[in-house]
């Protein structure tokens, strides 16, 4: 590369870390862009009681972007107190500094400093924001942590608010940025509800980046179950017009592929959320639902080209979870996206 790329992770939830991780192979400068309507487990509690901003994303944020992932405060950020409402430290220290500070935005850089990260973390909007969505039998949803972790497919989802401003410092890097990466993640409630803050969307379509969907492997615990790839790429291309992305990748292995716990045949899921905050107890048992790869068909592959650009079909296992993507052949491909990206604006 000529030069450092200036890059933008936007998502939320487990899959931004692994972005995060591909871009830290790649030598690139990074910015992550993370969804603010979580409600479940020690967010859900911490948003309720101590009236913050969410704080689990960013969190697992800053642990990736750690100087040193390993060290031993990283590793305790990211700790869990299952005997204290399941609450991780990094969530807890956030909470305090923002209380301190008065600032959302001033505890995620004191964060930084700590942990001596080598990016920043931007929340999408600095506004308090919830979702709600309805599902493909036709029954609203109230609730985040409800929509990702209550076993219904969804047709479509929105946040509560009218018009969230946008976070400045998000929306400075994503106009500054060479490469934007949105996912890998949950389509509608790590990814979507950063695209509905109008000034994101905006941004988005105002950069010069190459702005690249990175498709889950997995369907989402549910809240994506049946959809394709296709149809995914097909739900962010209905977000804004003009059509805000450039590249999409896509995993297909040549081998079968088992995610556990998945189970071979449909997947059957019940939704057991019961009280006013869905707990780390209830996500607990949403993840040991059963789960397995999104289609990815020739046919699947051929409704993507007609929209998009450039599509990338790669084998992203790796020898971790089949549900993740593997760190450096995801590095690999956005490095070959660059490439034909470029060459076709030129």
């Amino acid at each position: 590369m000529e030069h450092r790329i200036r890059a933008v992770s936007i998502g939320g939830g487990t899959g931004q870390p692994r972005a995060i991780a591909a871009l830290r192979h790649m030598g690139a400068s990074i910015d992550s862009v993370v969804a603010m309507a979580d409600d479940g487990g020690s967010t859900g509690v911490l948003r309720e009681r101590a009236g913050i901003l969410p704080p689990g994303d960013v969190r697992k944020c800053l642990s990736a972007l750690a100087g040193d992932p390993e060290c031993a405060f990283a590793r305790a950020f990211a700790h869990r107190f299952p005997y204290i409402d399941d609450h991780a430290l990094g969530n807890l220290v956030l909470t305090a500094l923002a209380e301190e500070m008065d600032s959302f935005s001033q505890a995620i850089r004191v964060c930084e400093e700590l942990l001596r990260c080598v990016g920043h973390v931007h929340p999408s909007t600095l506004d308090p924001v919830t979702m709600s969505g309805v599902t493909v039998a036709g029954q609203q949803i109230h609730g985040q942590a409800r929509i990702s972790y209550g076993g219904n497919a969804m047709r479509r989802v929105w946040l509560d608010q009218q018009d969230p401003a946008a976070n400045p410092q998000a929306v400075e890097a994503i106009l500054a940025a060479d490469l934007v990466v949105l996912g890998p993640g949950s389509l509608f409630t790590s990814i979507v509800p950063n695209l509905q803050v109008p000034g994101i969307a905006r941004a988005l379509a105002g950069t010069h980046a190459v702005r690249v969907f990175v498709c889950p492997k997995i369907d989402s615990l549910g809240e994506t179950q049946g959809m394709s790839v296709a149809d995914h790429v097909d739900q962010l291309l209905s977000l804004a017009s003009p059509p805000l992305l450039d590249a999409v990748l896509v995993h297909h292995a040549d081998a079968p592929e088992f995610v556990f716990p998945y189970a071979p045949g449909p997947a059957y899921r019940t939704s057991a959320l019961a009280g006013d905050v869905v707990t780390a107890r209830d996500i607990d048992l949403a993840k040991r639902a059963p789960f397995g790869p999104i289609q990815a068909g020739e046919r699947e592959i051929s409704r993507i080209e007609q929209s998009v650009p450039v599509v990338l079909v790669r084998d992203f296992t790796g020898s971790e979870s089949p549900a993740v993507h593997d760190v450096q052949a995801l590095a690999s491909a956005l490095e070959e996206v660059l490439d034909q990206c470029r060459s076709v604006r030129r």
